[in-house]
């Protein structure tokens, strides 16, 4: 098959019925993938099965079980992917009861179709993955997940319900509950946030080109601290230069809190609790516009195909895609504006 063109093999056989969609990636990718998961919730399918990356996926509520996410690299599922070796028998029996597939992979599927038809998957739908160097700048990511799914007449009318489903209250894959919020509270040692509130940081991001300088993150933990609200700073399993950084730029004697190797849902909880989030074009920032106020920095990358999806975000991006022009008063009087 082509890069650019997705493929449907007989799509009016079936309905959705159960639903496996193939969606690998980061933190970011998956938060992206959301609107298309919800349209086709929507559209009536009668489960959803994800083969991902767990842990970018780890923020999904586990008593939704109208959701399950599968490990991608496993090699359960080895066989879907490379010639000559076998499906594992769980991957063969979820296949059996899939009706519909949604193959956001690039490059040429057809062995992954072959596959997935003949271990009785009626519908096949194959779409590229947006990339960096793939999407169209005019088109954001996830709308651009979204299109393919326009080929199926029952989900065709429920794409722009699904892309309006940007907050953790309003969407079921991520709602938290009070007993979320008082765990997570509870392992920062509070029964409440503090009465400034807490202000979220992520001075992390998926390469260093698109992180301000962390000096800065620095001295915007101070300016926060200064009005009263307290630092919730977070840190990714790829951010350990980032933080060395960070640390030794704190001035000494300020507050602040580090969740560091919380789950990803205890994060979330975390987050629905601050007065706002600033932070660099990464995973955390699509997961913090979900729950809080988000001010999302942007380097090289193109915020109208990327930014945070969100009912409260706003963009600051630097001149000439150079993170360390921007200013910390710049910064600052941004995130102040929630």
């Amino acid at each position: 098959m082509s890069d650019s063109t997705p493929t449907l093999r007989d799509p009016n056989d079936a309905a959705l019925g159960h639903t496996l969609v193939i969606r690998p990636g980061a933190l970011g990718d998956a938060i992206l993938t959301l609107p298309a998961l919800h349209a086709l919730r929507l559209a009536g399918a009668a489960s959803l099965t994800v083969l991902g990356t767990p842990a970018s996926w780890a923020f999904v509520r586990l008593a939704h079980d109208g959701l399950r996410v599968r490990d991608f690299s496993s090699t359960e599922w080895l066989g879907l992917f490379a010639e000559g070796a076998r499906l594992g028998a769980s991957a063969k029996a979820a296949l059996a009861r899939t009706q519909t597939a949604i193959v956001y992979l690039n490059g040429d599927t057809a062995y992954v179709e072959r596959i997935m038809r003949e271990h009785g998957v009626q519908r096949i739908l194959c779409a590229p993955a947006p990339t960096a160097q793939s999407v169209d700048s005019t088109v954001h990511a996830s709308a651009r997940m979204l299109e393919p799914l326009s080929i199926f007449p029952e989900i065709s009318a429920q794409l722009n319900r699904a892309i309006r489903i940007t907050t953790v209250a309003a969407d079921p894959f991520l709602a938290t509950d009070e007993t979320d919020v008082v765990h997570a509270l509870a392992k920062l040692g509070c029964d409440a946030a503090p009465e400034g509130g807490f202000f979220a940081l992520h001075p992390g991001s998926g390469g260093r080109a698109k992180c301000w300088p962390a000096r800065n993150y620095a001295k915007l933990l101070a300016n926060l601290s200064a009005r009263g609200m307290t630092p919730l700073v977070f840190f990714g399993p790829a951010d350990d230069e980032v933080r060395e950084d960070f640390e030794s730029s704190v001035a000494p004697g300020l507050d602040w809190e580090c969740p560091a190797g919380r789950p990803l849902r205890e994060v979330l909880a975390l987050l629905t609790c601050c007065r706002g989030f600033v932070g660099n074009d990464s995973g955390m920032a699509h997961l913090a516009a979900r729950a809080c106020p988000t001010l999302a920095l942007f380097g090289p990358t193109d915020p109208a195909v990327w930014s945070p999806l969100g009912k409260n975000v706003q963009i600051l991006r630097a001149p000439n895609g150079d993170l360390a022009r921007l200013s910390v008063e710049d910064v600052a009087e941004k995130a102040m504006n929630f």
